[in-house]
Formats: structure tokens, C-alpha cells, sequence
């Protein structure tokens, strides 16, 4: 700020000198900001003789005189269209030069595209002249207010005022005055500022009296009244003064101290005035470092407004003590001040729960789905470095790598990383691949659908039929994620959460795969409607297909008391079709008939009711499938007090086997959760 305020005070100078004002000496600026004007004054198309006598005045050489016209009215047409964000080209220039000129920020600079720092600083500068509504759209009555183009005629030191010429006035119009009042901003309290980030973490709003407008000159402040910290400088790099959003002084934070007792008067520049019985906020803000030490981080410190001095219309210099309660406010990492979290979640739930995949005998068996997951990205654009998946195998497998060969990692559809499985017959069982330096970027509050595929064995290497195998992204993977935020600090364990978890998927070479139709439920009342006599009739329709060669499914059902995934093998004789029957949550097998019925969906599925001593079988070619109708019914009686409730039937399992009247079925009993009724109540 004091080099824009010094630079902007040499153009004003060098206007004086281009209007043919005579100057007694130079002002008083460093060579560095000398040169900075005169290349301004090169930019604006000053010719090389007003840039000579500018430099000489500014050195304090004799000045030749000339016919310039003043490089403020040159360099500052803003011209007479209405500019906006998109509006460009030579006003727009004009604009934001004056707009830096004038202390309203512009990081980008004069670039001569009218985007959002230069809306916001428009608004700024709105606020600040009384224009409504200041939201930052430069049109008729901004150009008509626009005072930053106006010529400065300045009196050089020990100089006097330019013939023809009148003094500047202060602007203040009025009587004596003073402030009416100072009331605490109540929604800077307690603020967390981020490395690197500039946060305003106190203020005051400032009424003036309604007989005199007031210019603020200083405003004393204290950082001391936090015990524990000592080095503002370990924590800030700088302190902002700022008038209803314009900052109109910047000091460094070293500049507070224990010399000074980390208190100090803070000068204004120019111009901080509040209107007779207006009201503007007085503000204090602070630049976080770029990388505050973790034992830093989070320390606590406040700020405490002491005194405000200003001045009235008639020139008196007032001094208020203010009084004001501290507010608290603190230095944090980027992660923790922006709220940096990494969120994982299970995705397509049809990818995740348990079920079959078909494998082949003799090739491997390529991009199979086996983990959908979504990763949500909070408070900051993450990039993903390294990415761990957990694989688990059971049955023969002792190692993934006698499963799976190749595993794959897509963002959006989008194959991002790619790992070789190896290991094949370590005995290790559980294994966690690391898709690494995959840099991919998770925006800012996106969410992105991520999917794991693998490259199967075939059955004639290390793949056994009947193995299973799972992935995910367990807590202990999750923190063991390498992502960084956009500041570049890597994410800590507490700011990724959340798991996917995919269920165990078995393999198999020849096999079925059963999908759910439907699901009925009636209730028959008992003769006199009262006693525990009602007939409930429940009935689940499914369809089983057969894939990749003949599959033996038996054709009678049975019922059982076994939890989802509690049978290891089904007998053909037994009944190889198990429901679970339930009354208010509890099973039963009694006082039950069941029937299975077979319709045909494609070719014709052979029904062998009974087979010499073994109970009937359905036969599937490859590629048959057929629709199955498992009919339950219970009468209730009178002497069994289980009767009263709600009624439901749930499948458990479906034996199947690739050999005729086997004695040790295969076990179906995946995805099976919407294979059941809803409950209906009898008694």
C-alpha cells in the first residue's frame, strides 16, 4: 500500500509538471519508485520529452518547460459504454489503473479484462462513494461519480501552490463533529485465518455525528491481550486497516512486538472519510504465512481496538478511546481453515454385493467389475498421488494373485492407473495393491465415481472354481491415501473419511445366476375370525439361468432356520431350494406346505420329479434359464402362540451342482436381499 500511495503521489506530481506548473524541488521518492512512474508515464504514450522533465523534476533537476497536457486525464478515459465482467480493451485498462492507483485491489493488475477482482473492486469503490447498489457494474452514475481520473495538483515540499491553481480541499463538509458511536462487528469473532490466506478477524462500525463528515487518520491496536505467543510474525506477515472494504494502511507484522508490547498507532492513507450520519466498518485484517509450524498451528491469539483518531470539517484532530471487547482469532494449516476433507463411499451397490462371476476354463477373463466407490473432495481441489486397494481371497486361493492378474482404477469412466497382481502362491491370502503416482484431481466439491476392474485367471492355471474374492478401500487404506491439497500439504489421516467395502464374489467357469421377479402375500381368515386359525400363502418368483455348460438344480424347496450366509452345503435329498419363514422376526419350520413350480423363459429345462432314490432335479443346458415359483403356505393353530404376528419369507440358498444327484450341492446365496416378501399380520 505505501508503494501504491508513493507511486500514485509521483503521478500527481508529474501531472503538476505536464500542466506547465512550476516546481520548486522533487518529492521526496526512492529511485526504484521514480522509475516505476516513468515507465508508467511510457506505458500511458507520454512522448520522451514530458517523460525528461518529469524525471528532472522528480530528481530535483531544472524542468524545460513544455505543452503537455496532464498524464492523469491521458491515462484515465474510462470511456462512455457500461462495463461489466466480459467487457475489455482500452476503458477497462483505464479503469483498473485507477482503480490500483486508488488502493482498490486488482492481484491480476491492469490487464484490460473486466472479470471479478476487478467487479469486486468496482464494488469496492461503489461502497465507498455511497453508490447503490455496489455490486461492482461500472454504468452511467459510477461514470459520473468516478473521481479516481481527476488531475492532482501538489505542493511540493517547501514549495507553493502552482499559479492558477487552488489548494486541494480536504472533502470534509460540516461543523465540528465527532463519532457518535462504535459498535463491535458481532460476525468477526473467533476467525480462522489459513496460510496464505487474508482474512478480516475484527471490526467496529464507525457512525459519525450528523453535523460534520470524518476523516479516520489512525487507529491504535493491541495485539497483546492473548497470553501465550509471542512472534505475530510466526503467524502473520501482515496487518491491513481497512474502511468498508478498502484498505487504507498495511504494516508488517514484525512491526508489532515485545519492544512495543505488540501495540501500535497505525496511520491511514488519505481519503478514509465516513458522511455526516453515516456509518461505515472499521476493520482489521491479517495475511496468514505460507506455512505455519504445526506447533503454531491453531494458537490462539486477539485483537483489541485502543483508540481512533480523526479529524472533522473544520481541521480539529480528535482522539477516541474505543471501547471494545477482544476478539479471539487463530493461524491454521490450509487444510484445517478450509475444512480439506476426502471422502470415500460406496458406489453402485450392484458391483459391490456378493455375486457369481464367470470365469473360462482356458482364457483369462478381462475387466470385471469387483469395487465401485465414490471419492468427494471438500474445501479445496485434491490431487490423488497414491491410491491403495485391499484384496482378499478365500477357498483354495492362498494369494489374489491366484485370481486376478491385473487390476485397473477408472475415474468417471476414464482409466486413470493400472497395477500388475504378483505373488501367486505366497500363502498371503490378503493383499494391498498401491495404484501410485497417478495424479489425479478431485475438484472442489465434486464427487467422483470410481470403479476397480481385474483381469481373471482361467481355471487351467491357478484359479480354483468356487474361490471368492473381494476388494476395499478399508479405513487402513484410506489413511494410507498420498493426496495433496491445493496449497500442496498432504492430507492428513483425520481429513480423509469414510470406506468401501465390496463383498466376497465367487468364480465359477460353469454355473447359474438367479434374479428376482416378484414377491406375493395373502392372509385367508380362520372360520370365526378370531382364533389362531388364519392361512397365510406366501410365494417368491425367481428366474435362474444357466451359463457355460449342463447345471442340475433341485426342484423341491424346504424350509430353515439359517442365517443369510450360514449354509456351506446343500443336499439334492434335503431340498435344495431354502426359505427362511419368519413371524415377527422369529423362524419357524412348522405347520408349513411348500410347492415349486417351473415355467420356461428360454429353451426347455428338463423337470425330473423323482430321479431312482433321489429327489427330482431341474436340468439346464448352457444358456437355458427358466422361471421358478417357490409357494408357501401356513395355517395357523389355535394352540401355538407364535401364530399372532407379521408373516414374511426370505430365500437363503439355491443348490445347484454340474453332476447329477449330487449328495453336496453347490451353494447359491448371492445378492439374494430382495429376494422376500413383505410381512403381512394373521392369527
Amino acid at each position: 500500500m505505501t508503494k501504491v500511495a508513493a507511486v500514485a503521489t509521483g503521478l500527481a506530481f508529474a501531472a503538476s509538471i505536464l500542466s506547465l506548473a512550476p516546481v520548486a524541488q522533487a518529492a521526496s521518492l526512492t529511485s526504484a519508485q521514480v522509475s516505476s512512474i516513468l515507465s508508467m508515464l511510457s506505458a500511458f504514450g507520454a512522448d520522451s520529452a514530458t517523460i525528461a522533465n518529469v524525471n528532472n523534476a522528480l530528481t530535483g533537476a531544472p524542468v524545460t518547460p513544455g505543452t503537455g497536457t496532464p498524464a492523469t486525464g491521458g491515462a484515465c478515459n474510462v470511456g462512455t459504454a457500461d462495463l461489466t465482467i466480459g467487457s475489455s480493451g482500452a476503458a477497462v485498462t483505464s479503469l483498473q489503473t485507477a482503480l490500483i492507483a486508488g488502493g482498490y485491489a486488482i492481484p491480476a493488475g491492469a490487464t484490460g479484462y473486466f472479470g471479478t477482482q476487478t467487479q469486486n473492486a468496482v464494488a469496492a469503490w461503489q461502497k465507498a462513494a455511497n453508490i447503490a447498489p455496489a455490486v461492482g457494474y461500472f454504468g452511467p452514475i459510477s461514470r459520473a461519480a468516478f473521481n479516481l481520473c481527476t488531475p492532482v495538483v501538489v505542493t511540493p515540499p517547501g514549495g507553493t501552490t502552482p499559479p492558477g491553481t487552488t489548494p486541494p480541499s480536504t472533502g470534509l463538509t460540516g461543523s465540528a463533529g465527532s463519532v457518535e458511536s462504535y459498535t463491535a462487528i458481532s460476525g468477526l469473532s473467533n476467525e480462522e485465518v489459513g496460510e496464505s490466506e487474508e482474512v478480516e478477524i475484527a471490526g467496529m462500525e464507525v457512525k459519525a455525528d450528523d453535523n460534520s463528515d470524518l476523516e479516520l487518520t489512525a487507529v491504535r491496536l493491541d495485539f497483546s491481550t492473548q497470553p501465550g505467543n509471542s512472534d505475530l510474525e510466526d503467524f502473520v506477515t501482515e496487518v491491513n486497516v481497512l474502511l468498508d472494504g478498502k484498505v487504507y494502511a498495511t504494516v508488517d507484522a514484525a512491526d508489532f512486538n515485545n519492544d512495543n508490547s505488540w501495540t501500535r498507532t497505525v496511520s491511514l492513507d488519505p481519503g478514509a472519510i465516513i458522511r455526516k450520519g453515516d456509518t461505515k466498518d472499521l476493520t482489521v485484517s491479517v495475511k496468514g504465512v505460507n506455512n505455519v509450524d504445526t506447533d503454531d498451528a491453531g494458537d490462539n491469539w486477539a485483537l483489541d481496538f485502543i483508540s481512533v483518531r480523526y479529524e472533522d470539517a473544520q481541521g480539529a484532530s480528535i482522539t477516541d478511546t474505543v471501547t471494545y471487547t477482544p476478539v479471539t482469532w487463530n493461524v491454521n494449516t490450509f487444510a484445517t481453515a478450509e475444512g480439506v476433507e476426502l471422502k470415500v463411499s460406496s458406489g453402485d451397490e450392484d458391483i459391490n454385493q456378493a455375486h457369481v462371476i464367470n470365469v473360462d476354463a482356458t482364457s483369462d477373463t478381462n475387466g470385471v467389475d469387483i469395487l465401485s466407490f465414490n471419492l468427494e473432495a471438500k474445501g479445496s481441489d485434491i490431487v490423488i498421488d497414491d491410491f491403495p486397494v485391499n484384496f482378499d481371497t478365500t477357498g483354495t486361493a492362498d494369494d489374489p494373485a491366484d485370481v486376478i492378474n491385473t487390476v485397473y482404477l477408472f475415474a468417471d469412466g476414464e482409466e486413470v492407473a493400472s497395477e500388475t497382481v504378483t505373488g501367486a502362491g505366497d500363502s498371503d491370502d490378503n493383499e494391498t495393491i498401491t495404484f501410485d503416482n497417478i495424479d489425479f484431481t478431485v475438484k472442489k466439491g465434486d464427487k467422483v465415481a470410481m470403479l476397480v476392474k481385474a483381469d481373471f485367471n482361467d481355471v487351467d492355471t491357478t484359479l480354483v472354481e468356487g474361490d471368492t474374492i473381494s476388494a476395499q478401500v478399508s479405513a487402513t487404506e484410506r489413511n494410507a491415501i498420498v493426496a495433496d491439497d491445493s496449497s500442496g500439504e498432504q492430507i492428513a489421516d483425520a481429513d480423509a473419511t469414510g470406506t468401501a467395502v465390496g463383498e466376497a464374489h465367487v468364480v465359477y467357469d460353469i454355473g447359474i445366476q438367479a434374479t428376482f421377479v416378484s414377491a406375493t402375500e395373502t392372509m385367508t381368515p380362520g372360520a370365526d375370525g378370531t382364533a389362531d386359525d388364519d392361512t397365510v400363502t406366501l410365494k417368491l418368483v425367481f428366474d435362474v439361468e444357466a451359463f457355460d455348460g449342463t447345471v442340475y438344480v433341485s426342484d423341491f424347496s424346504t424350509a430353515t432356520t439359517a442365517a443369510d450366509g450360514a449354509v456351506s452345503a446343500i443336499d439334492v435329498d434335503d431340498g435344495g431350494i431354502l426359505y427362511r419363514y419368519e413371524i415377527d422376526g422369529t423362524a419357524t419350520v412348522s405347520l408349513m406346505a411348500d410347492t415349486v413350480a417351473k415355467s420356461d423363459v428360454t429353451g426347455s429345462v428338463v423337470d425330473t420329479p423323482t430321479n431312482g432314490a433321489n429327489a427330482g432335479e431341474f436340468t439346464f443346458e448352457d444358456g437355458e434359464k427358466a422361471r421358478i415359483t417357490v409357494t408357501v403356505t401356513r395355517s395357523n393353530a389355535a394352540a401355538e402362540t407364535l401364530s399372532d404376528g407379521y408373516h414374511d419369507m426370505q430365500l437363503v440358498a439355491i443348490g445347484w451342482s454340474v453332476t447329477a444327484e449330487d449328495d453336496t450341492m453347490n451353494v447359491y446365496e448371492f445378492n439374494l436381499d430382495d429376494f422376500k416378501t413383505d410381512p403381512i399380520f394373521a392369527n
